[in-house]
């Protein structure tokens, strides 16, 4: 088979797409191995945002879930694009999005819809504040466009995907609850950028195998999964100390299940790709010798 290109059991056909079960079954590992559920977590953190720099979910309306429409976006649009260590690393979603990939561009489509309809909706686009968060919420798609070049260069690529979410987060709370400029909204972007590069560098370290053979260098392949371990609690122990300041105790604990939410969305994750299908239901990728 030549290098990069997909075995014919990975491609979807018209027979192996019937039953509702194996479908159903399969958009379970879809919501799970895309990370669509970040974009229930992207809800939290702003509402943990909004709680910490004292505005009322109230007065957020929609813009609550603002960032939840283009975090579902980026990461279907990221996960739909196959790479190398894609393969290597997530042979499971690999094969998932190949086979869904349609259907996947559809309901991207329509979250960007609702995004830029959103963003029109909820901004206050007549002040300056307004101007600058409909600027900072353009910016994902701008990392997401030069994100493969980002990657050739270690820690950069987290970096970005870091201070692009953090940004998003605080922006939305600021010009929606308007907000202003402060010490506590400069302390809160930070916490969330050692929170969320911390995050990103954890799971960097369960892929480190992968990434070697394809020659894509990470912070944990530096440092190794050991210290990248106690580097991802430091992060984020730092990140809960500014929190801590920011808004309190009380902030910290719904940071706490934030994090417990983020735990147990991976656990479900790495168990539905390791998993086969369940009782009752074949499995339409057996023989398949792309792992």
């Amino acid at each position: 088979m030549p290098p990069g290109q997909l075995p014919s059991s990975a491609h979807a056909t018209g027979g192996d797409r019937g039953g509702v079960v194996p479908i159903c079954w399969d958009a379970l590992r879809l919501f799970l191995t895309l990370s669509v559920w970040l974009a229930v977590a992207s809800v939290l953190m702003v509402a943990v945002t909004a709680m910490a720099l004292g505005v009322s979910l109230e007065a957020l309306g929609w813009g609550l879930y603002l960032p939840a429409f283009v975090v579902y976006a980026v990461y279907v649009r990221d996960r739909r694009g196959v790479s190398d260590d894609d393969r290597l690393n997530h042979p499971v979603r690999s094969r998932l999005v190949t086979r869904y990939d349609r259907p996947l561009q559809a309901t991207e489509l329509v979250a960007v819809i609702a995004y830029e309809s959103l963003l029109v909706a909820s901004l206050p686009l007549h002040r300056p504040d307004g101007l600058g968060a409909l600027a900072v919420a353009h910016l994902p798609f701008v990392v997401l466009a030069v994100y493969l070049r980002l990657k050739a260069v270690p820690v950069v690529d987290s970096l970005a995907v870091a201070g692009t979410w953090s940004s998003l987060i605080v922006a939305t709370v600021v010009a929606v609850g308007d907000v202003r400029l402060s010490a506590s909204v400069g302390a809160t972007f930070l916490a969330w950028t050692l929170v969320v590069f911390g995050g990103v560098e954890s799971r960097n370290a369960a892929d480190v195998e992968g990434d070697e053979q394809v020659d894509h260098g990470t912070l944990a392949s530096r440092l190794g999964a050991a210290r990248t371990r106690l580097f991802v609690v430091g992060a984020k122990a730092a990140g809960a100390g500014l929190f801590w300041i920011v808004g309190g105790p009380g902030i910290v604990v719904l940071l706490g299940c934030y994090f417990a939410y983020l735990a147990g969305f991976r656990w479900l994750t790495a168990a539905a790709s390791a998993a086969g299908p369940p009782p009752g239901v074949p499995d339409r990728w057996a023989g398949d010798t792309y792992r």
